[in-house]
């Protein structure tokens, strides 16, 4: 048997890197969010357990000392539940930054490539709907990026509220009640195993045929669920390099929205516990629940997966799926990417060709698009990335 001081060990570190490990070593946390099957242990009907959890059962002696994860745990959401509006320790509200077509967004000794500056556009409907987000272990100290993206969210009209990745039946729970009252768009997101929350909380909504807006997930683990039917928009930003979280997320077999996957792994200034405080990615995301209510996904033609590496020196700029188009004779990347004002290696990338490759009447070229209205191609000779590639 694990003696109670290597498990101390093992929750030390895995708090101490504010990330998911933790569930690896606790049975109860990791099957709450999945199992080699993908299922949620919610979905099992009252009283009833598979042959797995049966045989499981039966083996006592495999099973560690879970004294100190529990007491963990119940920290956990003592703290949450007791601190979340803790006057002594307080959110700073986030200034919104200045528009600018160069710009560097700081993370305490970080400093990250951003995209081009936001859409100064107005919806086109008032904000509407009610976004929900999830820290992960140790989240009071390494998730607070969470806290500052519901400031902002909250400052563009939309309900949000932040609590711990235990919690997120109750929040469930509530959002099934609220949108049966009142139906509006809802947004999920979670960081670290905040993120195999906000899957598991989707498929929730799922069984309760209710949709989900938009899901975004940083960093989640690598035992986290893939992504149920119900959700029109995904986007899991992560780094495959990191053993923290590194949770490549995969399309459910029955999902049909847009998905969009951005590996971080050659960005070396971001890891598993900043990668929620990158100024410029929250911009980008508050901009997209903004402007939910006026674009419904299903209005937006066909829509390609996107799975991109980040190139080091290039701006993260948050798409929401592939578009096809066809080219001409003699086009090239370079003048696709012009026209549709997307840096050529995202066009490499998705389209597995070279960035030089001349291509032919009719091919078929995906083009990484955002949901919100875009403006018919222009014929411009260049593309000026805003920061980097």
């Amino acid at each position: 048997m694990v003696q109670a001081r290597h498990i101390a060990v093992l929750l030390i570190a895995a708090c101490l890197a504010g990330c998911g490990s933790y569930s690896l070593f606790d049975p109860e946390t990791a099957a709450s969010f999945g199992s080699s099957g993908k299922q949620a242990e919610w979905t099992k009907p009252a009283g009833q357990a598979s042959a797995a959890d049966t045989t499981a059962s039966v083996q006592p002696a495999a099973a560690p000392d879970k004294s100190d994860s529990v007491a963990l745990n119940s920290l956990f959401v003592r703290t949450a539940e007791g601190k979340l509006n803790d006057p002594a320790d307080p959110v700073p509200p986030a200034a919104v930054p200045a528009v600018k077509p160069v710009a560097f967004a700081t993370t305490g000794e970080t400093t990250i490539p951003v995209g081009p500056p936001p859409s100064t556009e107005k919806p086109t409907a008032e904000p509407r709907g009610r976004a929900y987000l999830f820290r992960g272990v140790a989240g009071l100290i390494y998730s607070r990026g969470m806290d500052r993206l519901a400031e902002r969210i909250k400052r563009v009209g939309i309900e949000a509220s932040v609590s711990t990745y235990l919690l997120w039946r109750g929040d469930a729970a509530e959002a099934v009640r609220d949108y049966r009252r009142d139906p509006q768009p809802i947004t999920i997101i979670g960081h670290s195993m905040g993120g195999d929350s906000a899957l598991a909380f989707a498929e929730m909504l799922n069984g309760e045929n209710i949709p989900v807006s938009l899901l975004v997930t940083y960093d989640p683990s690598r035992i986290a669920d893939d992504v149920p039917p119900n959700v029109e928009r995904y986007i899991n930003i992560f780094q495959s390099s990191n053993i923290m979280g590194g949770g490549n997320v995969v399309q459910g077999s029955r999902f049909h929205g847009h998905y969009a996957s951005y590996n971080l792994k050659d960005h070396s200034e971001i890891i598993h516990i900043n990668i929620e405080k990158a100024d410029r990615i929250q911009e980008q995301l508050v901009a997209k629940i903004a402007k939910l209510a006026a674009t419904p996904a299903n209005a937006e033609g066909e829509a390609v997966p996107l799975h991109l590496e980040v190139p080091a020196d290039a701006a993260i700029e948050l798409w929401d799926s592939g578009m096809p188009v066809t080219a001409h004779a003699g086009e090239t990347l370079k003048s696709i990417a012009a026209n549709y004002r997307v840096p050529m290696w995202s066009l490499a990338e998705s389209n597995s060709i070279s960035e030089r490759a001349v291509l032919s009447e009719g091919q078929r070229i995906v083009v990484p698009r955002r949901l919100v209205p875009m403006a018919a191609p222009s014929a411009v000779s260049s593309y000026d990335a805003p920061s980097g590639r």
